[in-house]
């Protein structure tokens, strides 16, 4: 499902806030001639981009500001200026913000284990709950910040040796919230980063953060405009910008998720009001109108950036007193970001993992420079093992030497998850087929990560099956596996592509052997399979003989896959090749050799996206009716019904291409095209351009809770037209 659903479905949640950011000013010093002038930035998510022009104008009309205080998005904002950069740095940190990556904690697909490739691979229905002991088991909010941190991490690297705020270029205090015991708790040493997640994070969007053994949520819950706290830190005079999203209107509270969104805003609309009251007649009070703006929309950045500037200089006679000549004065610079030598690597693994399966991911070695772009991906390559709720990183700096703790916490509502799954597909001048499919995977069971996954489809074809997947090293290199079950899958006889008969295809199936895999990358295997069953007509009347088949196999598989999407990939690539020998000497009626090739690249540039595809396959020998190929239907030649064609070879090369666009708020749209040319074939032998088929067609299409949606048409060369519905996995 695209990052884009996962974080827009968030504005149903309430009041967002956020993240991002950082800034720069003027002046601070020891000995002032001058008030001391504090600056106070409430939070407001989204709306928090007002607070980067407030900043530029004051920059550019050298007004120094030389304490910050700041709440949620404020802080952000105000602890990255208080760091040293400049306001135009913010700015543009806030516009070339990735926000879909940010509010995504997974890592991209295409740096996923290959064994969790296949397993979410197979459920569309995003989210995976706990479960165990009969209690079902949910995250405590929907974003645990996995992204979110290590952006602040980097924004703030240049001050990572800085453990008392008062020692940043400017004097700075956060504001948090301890959710259990609902104080206000100020966040003044520290790691900043960590400081400035634990101010932002909204209950029920954001995960509560540890902090000095207090579970801390967003700061604005219990002083969204921290005036108080900059007149503790000694500011003779405060500039204070409130971008408080107001209370919603009668009209405007028509639901639950309304209701629970003017709670929130009723809280963080009084405290604001509290603090407003302490304002003197001194003081500047910065009210930018933001009535347009979401609180959870940041592509309208620019806009309350350019507002926030405006409102500012509509203040330009109260601010001139402290405006100061060229001579007077003096910029905040920017500490240099310091790469000092790795002294030592603490590792904090609250898993049942062993440490050796982290430490294994883990590429920076003592004695290496410190460099941010490496231990970020050597947390993330941890993270993407999938059993962490949040993995970090601080640093402890001394001299030219720091000692680096990675700290990887556990998934509260682990190691045993369920799955969801929904699949359909309809081609309206046939029956649909419909399939739930529910999984329970027990992770964790052993040190190095074992998994054993059970999955079940209720439905128009119901299966069971059960896998065992066991790693033989902590690097998860070498593996072996054992798979079983029973499944009950539809298969179309036609004749003159009128469909005459359905059979039920039900058989049990066991499979084992071992194999390797290479970072995620690719996946080898060498196994035997046992399978055995029969084809039962269910309706029409079956033409067919030979309905029953035994056999057993040696099978070889090869899997590349670096795609960034399972349903619609903009780029990346697929390469799956196996091979299968049914002999008489593995227990198998029959003896044949057959083997598959599917190969795909896909392409992005901007919004066009391209795929191509490639399908292969053949046997030595007419396949039992369980191994023969078969294709029609959607992206094997689509214009066809599916299974339309049928035989002991087959081929066919694909291209589409779409573009996403904004179907609704929460939806991400698809349009696009599809082409193909191949046909299916009796035997080897009979393999002819003469027989094969040309298809093209056009979809619309979603991402939705439920999986993908796809609605099209095809039409292939004679006279062939399929009009189809899809969603989910599809079968």
């Amino acid at each position: 499902m695209n990052a884009h659903f996962v974080s827009s479905a968030l504005i149903f949640c309430s009041l967002f806030l956020s993240l991002s950011l950082s800034a720069s000013g003027p002046s601070s010093a020891a000995t002032l001639d001058r008030p001391k002038i504090g600056l106070v930035l409430a939070g407001g998510g989204a709306r928090g981009a007002a607070h980067i022009g407030v900043l530029k104008y004051l920059e550019d009309h050298r007004i120094p500001v030389d304490l910050v205080t700041g709440t949620s998005i404020g802080a952000i904002i105000g602890g990255l200026y208080a760091s040293g950069l400049s306001a135009r740095e913010i700015e543009t940190l806030m516009l070339e913000m990735d926000w879909e990556q940010a509010l995504v904690d997974d890592v991209p697909r295409q740096d996923r284990s290959m064994k969790r490739k296949f397993r979410e691979d197979q459920f569309s229905i995003p989210g995976t709950p706990g479960y165990q002991g009969g209690v079902l088991k949910i995250p405590s909010g929907a974003i645990q910040g996995q992204n979110v941190i290590l952006a602040l991490q980097a924004m703030t690297q240049h001050v990572a040796h800085v453990i008392d705020f008062d020692a940043l270029p400017r004097p700075f205090k956060a504001v948090a919230t301890d959710i259990v015991t609902g104080e206000m708790v100020v966040l003044d040493k520290g790691n900043l980063a960590v400081a400035l997640r634990a101010s932002m994070g909204v209950p029920a969007v954001f995960a509560p953060i540890e902090v000095d053994g207090r579970l801390l949520v967003d700061g604005g819950i219990t002083n969204n405009l921290p005036v108080e706290l900059a007149q503790a830190m000694g500011a003779d005079v405060l500039i204070v910008v409130d971008i408080t999203s107001p209370m919603l209107p009668k009209a405007a509270l028509g639901n639950l998720l309304t209701i629970t969104d003017q709670l929130t805003r009723l809280l963080v609309v009084n405290n604001t009001q509290v603090q407003k009251a302490r304002l003197t007649a001194d003081d500047i009070l910065v009210v930018p109108d933001l009535e347009d703006f979401s609180a959870v929309d940041f592509s309208t950045a620019a806009g309350a950036i350019k507002i926030g500037e405006e409102t500012i200089a509509a203040k330009r006679q109260a601010l001139r007193p402290f405006m100061q000549s060229q001579e007077a004065y003096v910029s905040v610079t920017k500490p240099t970001a310091r790469r000092p030598t790795v002294a030592g690597i603490d590792l904090v693994n609250e898993s049942g993992l062993a440490n050796t399966v982290l430490s294994k991911r883990i590429f920076t070695k003592v004695g290496d420079r410190f460099n941010l772009k490496q231990v970020a991906r050597d947390v993330n390559r941890i993270h993407g093992l999938g059993h962490f709720e949040l993995v970090s990183f601080t640093q402890t700096q001394k001299a030219d030497q720091t000692a680096l703790a990675i700290s990887a916490d556990k998934k509260a509502w682990g190691p045993n998850y369920l799955h969801f799954g929904f699949n359909l597909e309809s081609e309206f001048k046939h029956d649909s087929r419909v399939s739930f499919l529910l999984g329970y995977s027990q992770q964790e069971v052993s040190r190095y990560g074992a998994e054993w996954l059970t999955s079940a489809s209720i439905g128009d074809e119901p299966s069971l099956e059960s896998s065992l997947y066991w790693p033989l090293d902590p690097a998860g290199n070498m593996f072996g596996y054992l798979t079983g079950g029973y499944s009950d899958r539809a298969l179309y006889d036609y004749e003159n592509e009128v469909r005459t008969t359905v059979y039920a295809l039900r058989g049990l199936e066991v499979t084992a052997g071992i194999g390797f895999e290479y970072q995620g990358q690719w996946r080898t295997t060498v196994g035997l399979r046992r399978t055995e069953g029969r084809a039962h007509a269910v309706s029409g009347l079956s033409q067919r003989t030979n309905l029953g088949f035994d056999e057993s196999s040696l099978e070889w598989r090869f899997v590349f896959d670096t795609r960034d999407d399972i349903d619609f990939p903009a780029h990346g690539a697929i390469i799956d090749a196996s091979w299968s020998l049914y002999h008489e000497a593995l227990g198998s009626e029959n003896r044949y050799g057959q083997w598959t090739l599917r190969a795909g690249r896909y392409f992005e540039k901007n919004e066009h996206n391209l795929g191509i595809n490639l399908y292969l396959g053949a046997a030595t020998d007419a396949p039992s009716i369980n191994s023969e190929f078969q294709i029609g239907g959607y992206g094997l030649l689509t214009g066809l019904s599916t299974q339309a064609r049928r035989g002991a070879a087959m081929g066919v090369l694909s291209a589409i291409y779409y573009q996403r666009y904004n179907a609704l708020p929460a939806l991400d749209g698809l349009i696009g095209v599809t082409m193909e040319y191949g046909g299916a074939w009796d035997n080897t032998d009979d393999v002819s351009a003469v027989d094969a088929l040309g298809s093209l067609g056009a979809f619309v299409g979603a991402d939705t809770p439920l999986g993908t949606l796809q609605i099209g048409f095809a039409i292939a060369e004679g006279g062939h037209r399929n009009y189809y519905t899809r969603l989910g996995r599809v079968f």
